[in-house]
């Protein structure tokens, strides 16, 4: 069986196709590597900017906490409990919608939410009402005091802030439970 030119012709050209898709195919995964390098950059970056808004807030309280009460300090320290809840919660809410985006959508790194904002809902509720005892005071300083450390502890990829947000929810839930304040 003797190839003539043309089959020759056809044979290289083929040859050239197949090369030309696994070079395609290889540079279709890198380029997908590298989205997904941004993607996760792009997610630490919100995230981390998202952590120091809450630090800035709880590192504010901590020291109105310090200070003597009077009218116009209880004021400022209930906005920042609500300014630090706001911006817990929506960190919260940005990790799982991040998360989602970045393609954890089956849970696997969903943090457990929410303790801490009940929490600072409870302290918040207590202040306002000028009920605020020295156990009272103890579980805002120690609620403060997890945060923070959320805050400074953990490095900024999606797995250490999820896991970060759940040990500081954990410490939260059990705050609120020897406080006997949750349902």
């Amino acid at each position: 069986m003797r190839l003539g030119v043309r089959d020759a012709l056809y044979l290289f050209i083929i040859f050239l196709l197949i090369a030309q898709l696994w070079s395609v195919s290889r540079e279709n995964e890198r380029l997908r590597e590298e989205q997904k390098s941004i993607k996760e950059t792009l997610v630490t970056s919100q995230l981390t900017h998202e952590i120091f808004e809450v630090r800035h807030h709880a590192k504010l309280v901590k020291r109105l906490m310090d200070s003597p009460q009077n009218n116009k300090s209880e004021l400022a320290l209930l906005i920042e409990l609500n300014n630090t809840k706001y911006s817990l919660s929506k960190l919260e809410m940005n990790v799982d919608y991040l998360g989602a985006w970045l393609g954890y959508e089956d849970g696997t790194l969903a943090p457990s939410g929410g303790d801490c904002v009940k929490l600072l809902d409870v302290v918040y509720s207590s202040i306002q009402s000028g009920n605020m005892t020295n156990k009272d005071v103890s579980l805002v300083n120690r609620g403060i005091d997890a945060i923070m450390n959320f805050t400074y502890v953990y490095p900024p990829t999606y797995e250490n802030i999820v896991n970060g947000l759940n040990e500081m929810n954990g410490k939260c839930k059990r705050l609120l439970q020897e406080a006997n304040k949750t349902n």
